[in-house]
């Protein structure tokens, strides 16, 4: 089959162009190279709800996570101020579900979707992917870094990201973390999803971001601060934390 446009990757920017070009009418092909819309999670999913509004989404109660009352910035010296969110009104998405509910949309306006299917080649006339070649009018690559780091890893940013369960997380305080000797060029994160639950992540340029963040974010939380000395174990440390990664990903900065 011919489509008039065929998007590659399959996550929100992908989805959003696909939903709209099929809702003038136009034949739509998404594909995406995982097994799965919306998994592995790319994002900790701290938006706002005027931010989402303005994309024509809903969020469902499966996709609302929580919703944040304040930030608190801290700097290298442990100094720190706070921030009220209300008024921005600041939720936390489950990713996975708002990439589905997007999905669903793109689908409801007449947009085919095929997972396990990755960009090979573009020609002229369609591309080639890992299920053979599609003929197109207009290819649109919505594959986020990972298209990037194939032609220039120039100002790009390795960052991880754990799920962690732990009793001392404040379910509606987002915490933030600046320390360039660390987290050289971007930060560190603590996102609330829900009680004793977190989204904890680092990114920076030139660190190996899954060490900084499970010994940084451990010692952190065994002893008070980021920085400080204080027993680690493998997967827990003694003030009740249990992490689970997630996923690694990279971040696009322009320095």
């Amino acid at each position: 089959m011919d489509y008039d446009v065929i998007v590659a990757g399959g996550s929100v920017s992908g989805l959003l162009c696909a939903r709209e070009i099929a809702s003038q009418g136009h034949s739509v092909l998404v594909i995406e190279e995982d097994s799965e819309i919306g998994t592995p999670e790319h994002c900790g999913g701290l938006v706002s709800i005027m931010g989402i509004d303005d994309l024509g989404v809903v969020p469902m109660r499966a996709t609302l996570d929580n919703k944040i009352r304040s930030a608190s910035i801290f700097s290298p010296a442990g100094k720190s101020f706070s921030l009220d969110a209300r008024a921005q009104k600041v939720i936390v998405l489950d990713r996975r579900e708002f990439d589905k509910q997007i999905a669903h949309q793109a689908q409801t306006n007449g947009a085919e979707i095929r997972v396990r299917s990755s960009l090979k080649e573009i020609y002229d006339n369609g591309i080639k992917t890992s299920d053979g070649s599609l003929k197109c009018k207009i290819v649109v690559d919505a594959r986020g870094v990972s298209s990037l780091i194939q032609k220039d890893r120039t100002g790009i940013l390795q960052s991880a990201q754990y799920e962690v369960y732990a009793d001392w997380i404040e379910k509606d305080r987002i915490e933030v973390y600046f320390d360039q000797e660390k987290f050289p060029g971007f930060f560190a994160w603590i996102i609330p999803t829900r009680r004793d639950e977190a989204k904890v992540g680092v990114a920076g340029k030139g660190i190996n971001a899954a060490v900084v963040l499970y010994t940084e974010f451990c010692i952190k939380k065994c002893c008070g601060h980021w920085g400080c000395s204080g027993a680690v174990k493998a997967n827990y440390c003694w003030r009740n934390l249990l992490v689970r990664p997630w996923w690694h990903i990279c971040w696009k900065i322009h320095f």
